[in-house]
C-alpha cells in the first residue's frame, strides 16, 4: 500500500488548491497519487534504458466536507498529515487558526486516552504486565492534552511512544507544515510564515513555504516556462517536490531501487527494515521465500550500465536476511518457491 497523506488545516487555508497542485489536476473525488521526485531514479533510467520507469508514490487526500468528528476520523486514518496554514490576506493569523484546528484533534486524543486509562487501571489491578508503565505514559499524555497541546510536543522515549500507539493518537502522527503565502511574499513568506515556522519547530516538524496558487499555475506551464517563472521569484525548486520529500522524511521512509531492462523502479520502505521486509514491498510472497539480496549503489550501477555487468564483474554485494536496506540501495532479490 502507498503512503497515505491527508491534507488538513483550517477552513480557507488553501487545502484544495494545494491538493490540485500536488495532483496536477489528476485527482478524483479528493484522492490522487503523487510521484516522489528523485534524481537518482532519473540517472538509473538514463543508464539502464528500461522500457518503463516508475517513481515511488504517495496517496494524497483532500479534507472532505463533514462534521468535526468526520474530519478527525479522516486525519486519523492517514500515515502523514500535511497541515496547511493560511499566511495570505490582510488578516492572516496562521498560528491562532491552526491552534483552533488542532484543538479538535487534541480533544479527540484526550477522549481516547481517558478511555484507555480506565481500561489500563483495571488491567493493573489484575496484575497485567506492563500495565503500570502504560498507565504512567497515559497519565502524562492526558496532562499534556488537558493543557491543549499536541502529543507531538510531548517528550517521549521510543518505548513510551510505542505504548501510546494503541489509542491511535492523531496528534502524534508525523506532520509537515505548509505556510501558504501570497505570491508576492515568495520565497521567504514574511512574518506570518515565520510564525508557522516557529510552530513547526516546536513540534520538530518540517515546514515548507510556498504559494499553493502559484504552484497550481505552474502546473499549467511547460517545464521551460516554469523554470523561467520560478527564477523570476528567486525560487530554484518546486514547492511540491519539497513537500513530497518532507513527507517521505517525516514518515520515516527510505527509497530503494530495482533496475533491469523491463523496468527501473523506486520503492518506498520503512527505515531500518530488514531485507525480507523490503522485498515484500515488491510482492508479499517475497518475504516468506527470501533467499538473499544482491546489492549495489546507484553510482556503481550507473557506471556499469546494468546489474548483469556488475554481477559478471563480481561487484554485487550478497546480503542475507539480517541486512538492513539503506536509502539509495539498488537491490536484486533472490527468492525461492
Amino acid at each position: 500500500m502507498p503512503v497515505s497523506v491527508a491534507i488538513v488545516g483550517p477552513t480557507g487555508s488553501g487545502k484544495t488548491t494545494l491538493f490540485n497542485a500536488l495532483t496536477a489536476g489528476r485527482g478524483a473525488d479528493g484522492v490522487g497519487m503523487v510521484d516522489i521526485p528523485d534524481e537518482r531514479l532519473t540517472r538509473l533510467s538514463e543508464a539502464v534504458k528500461p522500457k518503463k520507469t516508475t517513481p515511488a508514490q504517495v496517496r494524497v487526500e483532500d479534507t472532505p466536507a463533514g462534521s468535526r468528528a468526520q474530519r478527525v476520523a479522516f486525519a486519523r486514518q492517514s500515515d502523514v498529515l500535511v497541515k496547511v496554514a493560511r499566511c495570505f490576506g490582510p488578516d492572516a493569523e496562521p498560528v491562532a487558526e491552526m491552534d483552533e484546528f488542532t484543538l479538535d484533534l487534541v480533544l479527540a486524543d484526550l477522549s481516547s486516552v481517558e478511555r484507555r486509562i480506565e481500561i489500563v487501571a483495571k488491567e493493573a489491578r489484575a496484575g497485567k504486565k506492563d500495565a503500570q508503565a502504560e498507565g504512567e505514559v497515559l497519565a502524562a499524555a492526558k496532562a499534556h492534552l488537558d493543557a491543549g497541546r499536541s502529543l507531538r510536543s510531548l517528550a517521549l522515549e521510543p518505548e513510551q511512544r510505542a505504548l501510546l500507539l494503541g489509542v491511535y493518537p492523531v496528534t502524534l502522527k508525523p506532520s509537515v507544515y505548509v505556510a501558504n503565502v501570497a505570491d508576492e511574499l515568495l520565497p521567504a513568506g514574511g512574518e506570518a510564515a515565520a510564525k508557522v515556522t516557529r510552530l513547526a519547530e516546536s513540534e520538530q516538524a518540517p515546514v515548507i513555504v510556498l504559494s499553493a496558487r502559484f504552484e497550481s499555475e505552474m502546473g499549467e506551464l511547460e517545464p521551460s516556462e516554469q523554470a523561467e517563472m520560478r527564477a523570476g521569484y528567486g525560487i530554484d525548486e518546486s514547492g511540491l517536490g519539497r513537500i513530497a520529500r518532507a513527507v517521505w522524511e517525516a514518515g520515516g521512509l527510505i527509497t530503494y531501487f530495482t533496475a533491469g531492462e523491463p523496468e527501473v523502479r523506486a520503492w518506498p520502505c520503512e527505515r531500518d527494515a530488514p531485507a525480507p521486509i523490503a522485498a515484500s514491498k515488491i510482492h508479499t510472497d517475497f518475504e516468506k521465500h527470501f533467499i538473499r539480496a544482491e546489492v549495489t549503489s546507484v553510482d556503481e550501477l550507473v557506471a556499469a550500465g546494468s546489474m548483469e555487468a556488475l554481477r559478471a564483474a563480481g561487484k554485487l554485494r550478497v546480503e542475507g536476511r539480517e541486512y538492513r536496506v539503506l536509502d539509495g540501495d539498488v537491490v536484486f532479490f533472490r527468492v525461492g518457491r
